[in-house]
């Protein structure tokens, strides 16, 4: 309990400079830290459980929870700017369903983790949150640079281009805009800052070279489903994309 208390200062220094400089976010400030709080202590009883008493199937059934409310919070969020279009909403969620699949063959297939809830759980857990980033990120840009650039569009069109073909010039400057951020993270690591992974592994007392390997692969993990997580969502959706 005094580790939150110890803890939530950091919210406290927040919410008075908020207020003190009338930025107007102690709020949501406020909110946040409560929201983070009962969701993480929640998620703490749950893997409690699933780590004592629960097999793969309870493990799988997380992992189609965190898709579909991954799938939800970046459908909604790109709604507030095209309206609903329900197969985006599919399109989401399948490309989040490819890129964790595909993250867990290879982990079943390598053997580079056990083959646990308590290993599986949290890394499909980076996987779907880095990936969901990553596509709100792309739809974003991909969205403003059509309206932006209407005319050029059209032009391809015009000119005999397909539906992809004049709409693979915005995605490539969507998907560039938004891996880069995952790019910096990934040349830093190491020398600017050392990842969640490894200082949880080197606080419990991990081998630090075995600390950074296995931090090295879940980086190029995080790199290598966001920029696929990104490619897929746009082979997808193009058709929904070029009629916004």
């Amino acid at each position: 309990m005094m580790e939150l208390i110890y803890g939530f200062i950091f919210i406290m220094i927040a919410v008075f400079l908020s207020i003190k400089e009338d930025i107007g976010l102690e709020r949501e400030i406020l909110y946040a830290a409560f929201l983070a709080l009962v969701q993480l202590i929640m998620l703490g009883y749950v893997l409690i459980y699933v780590f004592n008493y629960g097999g793969m199937l309870i493990t799988y059934v997380m992992i189609l929870v965190m898709i579909l409310t991954a799938t939800y919070i970046v459908y909604s969020k790109v709604c507030k700017k095209i309206g609903n279009k329900r197969n985006l909403f599919l399109y989401i969620s399948l490309t989040l369903l490819t890129v964790t699949l595909f993250t867990l063959i290879v982990f079943k297939l390598s053997s580079l983790i056990p083959y646990q809830p308590r290993y599986i759980i949290p890394l499909m857990g980076m996987v779907i949150g880095n990936s969901m980033n990553t596509l709100h990120l792309a739809l974003d840009k991909i969205i403003d640079h059509i309206r932006s650039n209407r005319e050029i569009l059209w032009g391809y069109l015009a000119l005999g281009a397909s539906e992809f073909q004049a709409l693979k010039p915005f995605m490539k400057v969507a998907i560039t805009s938004a891996i880069i951020p995952k790019m910096n993270m990934t040349k830093s690591v190491g020398i600017i800052f050392i990842p969640g992974t490894m200082t949880g592994m080197l606080l419990s007392g991990a081998d630090p070279l075995y600390a950074a390997k296995i931090q090295v692969v879940i980086m190029w993990m995080i790199l290598g489903t966001a920029l696929l997580a990104s490619l897929i969502l746009c082979y997808l959706s193009y058709r929904e994309l070029i009629r916004i």
